[in-house]
């Protein structure tokens, strides 16, 4: 009985484990179109920063749209202290129209959006990264050579309803760690929001 018991402990951790680069391993540079700009964006670009946030969201998810603005109040926050915000959107129009290239590029504007809106309809840094919901945070730090490691995955805070009564600011402590160069308390969080379609 114990040996099951112990079996099944095992197994429901392992199960548990997200696809992907696992918290503390390298992310391999990756190249991305621009939904704005319609230029290439590479993570390579950004190896001279501290760190590197990457949000994987939807035009129409409710939980994506609850979280708009607190994401670009976030960026603003961190602005000139070396941590760049990126967007992704890894569901193709087939999912939903309101996530076509077109419509991202619209959905941005309207937002005024400053940071890349890029789209990952091949789903090839969602793949890698093991991304399953938007919106889903990666929080990657320069190790100091332009070699990113993945430090904190997961939800963005406590509450994706009422911004007001949020009691943890998970991806808001992951950052501040980063660049002061701190251990993280919290490396994982399961993100709350709509399922990114793998088809």
């Amino acid at each position: 009985m114990k040996i099951l018991t112990i079996l099944f402990l095992f197994l429901s951790a392992l199960l548990s484990v997200p696809d992907g680069v696992q918290t503390g391993g390298k992310i391999e540079n990756f190249t991305l179109p621009n939904a704005i700009s319609k230029q290439p964006v590479s993570l390579s670009d950004y190896a001279s920063e501290k760190g590197v946030v990457l949000i994987f969201t939807s035009n129409y998810c409710p939980y994506s749209k609850l979280y708009e603005d607190r994401i670009i109040k976030l960026a603003n926050q961190f602005e000139g202290q070396g941590v760049k915000f990126l967007l992704i959107n890894s569901n193709t129009s087939v999912d939903n129209i309101d996530d076509t290239v077109e419509e991202m590029a619209r959905h941005a504007r309207e937002k005024g959006l400053k940071m890349p809106y890029l789209a990952d309809k091949e789903h090839t840094v969602r793949a890698k990264l093991g991304a399953t919901k938007t919106p889903e945070a990666f929080v990657l730090q320069n190790t100091g050579n332009g070699t990113f490691i993945l430090k904190y995955r997961g939800a963005i805070d406590d509450n994706p309803q009422v911004p007001d009564v949020v009691s943890a600011f998970y991806l808001k402590d992951a950052i501040t760690a980063i660049i002061n160069k701190k251990n993280l308390s919290l490396m994982e969080k399961r993100p709350i929001g709509c399922m990114i379609k793998k088809d």
